[in-house]
């Protein structure tokens, strides 16, 4: 009896010596079908299943390093909803940080050649960046995001909240990378760069791409790291791999990843597999729709999952310990900075934009708002951060990896037109970073419309706010003639030409950073050369001129966060530009005039603004509205064609830029209109252009050509456009078809190919 007692006591204890049911997870890649992912895990956390162990590929690891980090399934769920996170999977900057005072001035560019003068003559060409998605948002979201992790787990991806693998392809080696240490947001990220969507990560010098091109559901990784007892598997991926898309993305996922193997063996554990053929690689706002389905898919196999893992750890249990881990991860507050790739002068730039608190230190928030700061339009081409924990300190270091652009580049790009608006345009550019950021841009045009020469010097000033001088000289030359012919020119000479040469001095800050503030006077001579009579045949006309000696000061306050220098579909526009013009005018008769030379002097206050906004409808639909209004003391000059000629024009459409039309010109109006949009894809759309033209006085003449303003609001004009448009990366395409209100049955058909952008008028 003694003897069964005491085999029971040591039974009953090797029982309990056995150790604990260690349960693996295993997350595919797919994309954004990856959200099915968040469902599986809500599911087995809500019924009591461990997951002891996680390993991920692309999604996957994005999933699985947030929840080996201490994320809920429901704040998993709102980070991949939100929209700092639709700003990283696209590369756009939140308007918060759109500097916008340091925009230059728009140009007609299609690309540009880089030359480095200093590394034996290099020229590189640029159309596109070298990857669908700016880097600019993940390089800055992912150390933000996984910094504090990557410091409490000391670089092993063992001391997580949850021990995690993720696995990267090195497609030189041919091989998959699995990331056991170091800087967590550097695997993740490199597990989820998807080749031509996402830029890669180096390590070593070489560029490491998405996972799931060698391996895309790591079972193997999770049993030679953990030897789990069970794992359980969730995949998104691969069930269709026979099956022809219509999608881009899905056939360069079919192109680039190797045949992964997504069975799992009986014996190993048991897995859930996803069919998702409607869902795209980015199609991450049907996260909740996705998150819904594994989830019910999940509790759907509950009983099984339960008859195979005996282990259960309650959820609040769950819950308390990563509440726990949270608390203490260090905050993420930054001291010390260190700066690779610059010399000493553009090191103590960059360590300038940083404003440090009290205590010598800075926050995530702070370098965010510096960092979109120094990237834009500056010479400062790339910033890699890493946040290194100093336990000594009991803060963080910044370490900044920053590559310069090459010294000079050169722009290329204009217009091709079925009408009269072909150009060529070549930009030069120079920018210098030492103590102070400054450039100096040099723009050309040449065309049968317009012809110019702009020089542009910037210096950012070192001041509490940010500031800048501009110093920019002009000369345009721009030609109206009455051809209208389709796919060819009729060699008609030019009716009128105006000719502005000046130079301006300006100075100009950010005004709530999404816009800016600009102080400038210039001082220009302008001359209009023209025909007040359209009856006399070319070769017998001679043509009247009048020359203007201007000086003038302004205030503006400009916005722009349009999405397209030309035919934009979103985003909005808003500027208000006061003038104090004075100066003198000179009209000068042709020999065959009746009328007499003549000099006036004149002084004026002009204002202009403008309005212009996009709405977001439904997925299909956008209505743009836009309104503008000016407002003078403006006298009238010495006669009619003169006083049109120096009016201010209301010209909303690119081809009304090329035209002159005496009807839209007025020294004071209110114009308006509404754009209807249907977004056809990402780079096509159709639009409606419909605008309407009132002039508060209109400029009449009487039968001697002299000028004089009609009745208050007598007169009445509207102009429209139906355009069909292709906005790729680097260059704008449209189709379109346009009327107007006067001339009568004045219709126009065109093409155009590139961008119609002049140099600024002296009084814009």
């Amino acid at each position: 009896m003694k003897l069964f007692i005491l085999s029971i006591i040591l039974f009953l204890a090797s029982c309990l010596a056995l150790p604990a049911q260690q349960v693996g997870l295993v997350l595919s890649g797919g994309g954004a079908k990856g959200a099915a992912h968040i469902g599986v895990i809500k599911a087995l956390e809500e019924n009591g299943i461990p997951i002891d162990y996680v390993t991920g590929t692309s999604i996957g690891a994005i999933i699985g390093s947030l929840y080996a980090m201490g994320y809920t399934p429901d704040e998993m769920l709102h980070l991949l909803l939100s929209d700092e996170f639709s700003y990283w999977q696209s590369g756009t900057v939140e308007e918060e940080y759109s500097y916008y005072f340091r925009e230059p001035y728009p140009t007609p560019e299609f690309g540009h050649f880089s030359v480095n003068f200093s590394d034996s003559l290099q020229v590189k060409a640029s159309f596109m960046s070298q990857s669908l998605i700016n880097p600019i948002q993940m390089n800055q979201a992912f150390m933000g995001l996984f910094a504090q992790a990557t410091a409490k787990a000391g670089w092993n991806f063992d001391n997580l909240f949850v021990p995690f693998r993720c696995v990267g392809s090195d497609i030189y080696g041919k091989q998959a990378i699995i990331f056991r240490n170091g800087d967590l947001g550097d695997a993740v990220r490199a597990s989820m760069s998807f080749p031509f969507v996402f830029q890669p990560i180096w390590r070593d010098s070489v560029p490491l791409y998405d996972g799931g091109i060698y391996d895309n559901f790591p079972v193997k990784p999770m049993k030679d790291a953990f030897q789990p007892d069970f794992i359980f598997g969730s995949a998104v991926a691969g069930s269709d791999q026979g099956k022809v898309s219509e999608s881009l993305y899905n056939q360069l996922e079919t192109m680039i990843m190797q045949r992964t193997d997504y069975d799992l063996p009986e014996e190993d554990g048991m897995k859930i597999h996803f069919k998702f053929t409607d869902v795209s690689l980015l199609d991450f706002p049907r996260a909740q729709e996705l998150m819904d389905i594994g989830y019910e898919r999940t509790l759907a196999l509950m009983d099984s999952i339960k008859g195979r893992i005996t282990r259960r750890v309650p959820q609040e249990e769950v819950n308390q310990r990563r509440r726990a881990y949270k608390a203490s991860l260090p905050p993420l507050i930054f001291k010390n900075i260190y700066i690779t790739g610059v010399t000493d002068a553009q090191r103590a730039y960059i360590e300038a934009q940083l404003h440090r608190d009290i205590n010598d230190e800075f926050s995530m928030a702070e370098f965010k708002r510096a960092y979109f700061k120094m990237l834009t339009y500056s010479k400062i081409r790339e910033i890699i951060p890493h946040a290194i924990y100093n336990r000594e300190e009991g803060k963080f270091d910044l370490y900044l990896d920053v590559t310069i652009k090459d010294e000079f580049s050169i722009s290329f790009g204009g217009n091709v037109s079925s009408h009269q608006a072909n150009q060529l345009f070549l930009g030069l550019s120079y920018q210098f970073l030492g103590q102070v950021a400054s450039e100096i841009r040099g723009n050309f045009h040449v065309g049968n419309s317009f012809s110019g020469i702009m020089l542009d010097g910037r210096m950012y000033l070192q001041t509490r706010v940010p500031s800048y001088l501009n110093l920019r000289g002009v000369y345009s030359r721009k030609n109206f003639s009455e051809s209208q012919s389709l796919f060819y020119e009729d060699v008609v000479p030019a009716i009128m030409r105006q000719t502005e040469n000046y130079a301006k001095l300006s100075f100009g800050l950010p005004f709530m950073n999404k816009a800016k503030a600009e102080i400038g006077a210039a001082y220009g001579r302008l001359s209009d050369r023209y025909l007040q009579s359209s009856s006399v045949p070319f070769p017998d006309a001679s043509f009247d001129r009048t020359h203007y000696n201007l000086l003038s000061f302004s205030l503006s306050i400009a916005q722009n966060t349009l999405n397209a220098k030309q035919y934009p579909t979103a985003g909005a526009q808003r500027f208000l530009t006061a003038h104090y013009v004075t100066g003198s005018e000179e009209f000068d008769p042709s020999s065959s005039s009746t009328q007499a030379g003549e000099r006036n002097t004149h002084s004026w206050l002009q204002m202009k603004g403008r309005w212009e906004h996009f709405h977001v409808l439904n997925r299909r639909l956008n209505l743009g509205l836009v309104g503008e209004v000016v407002i003078s003391s403006k006298n009238l000059m010495n006669n009619y064609t003169a006083s049109v000629l120096q009016a201010p024009a209301f010209t909303p459409t690119p081809h009304s830029q090329i035209v002159f039309n005496e009807a839209f010109r007025a020294n004071q109006y209110l114009a308006g209109g509404v754009s209807p949009i249907l977004k056809l894809s990402r780079i096509a759309h159709l639009r409606l252009d419909m605008y309407a033209f009132a002039p508060f006085y209109e400029i009449r003449r009487d039968t001697e050509q002299k000028p004089y303003y009609g009745k208050i609001l007598r007169s009445f004009e509207y102009m429209s456009e139906a355009a069909f448009v292709v906005q790729l990366p680097f260059i704008s395409m449209s189709l379109y078809a346009n009327g107007y209100s006067y001339p009568r049955k004045n219709f126009n058909v065109g093409l155009n190919i590139g961008f119609l952008i002049f140099n600024p008028k002296m009084l814009d």
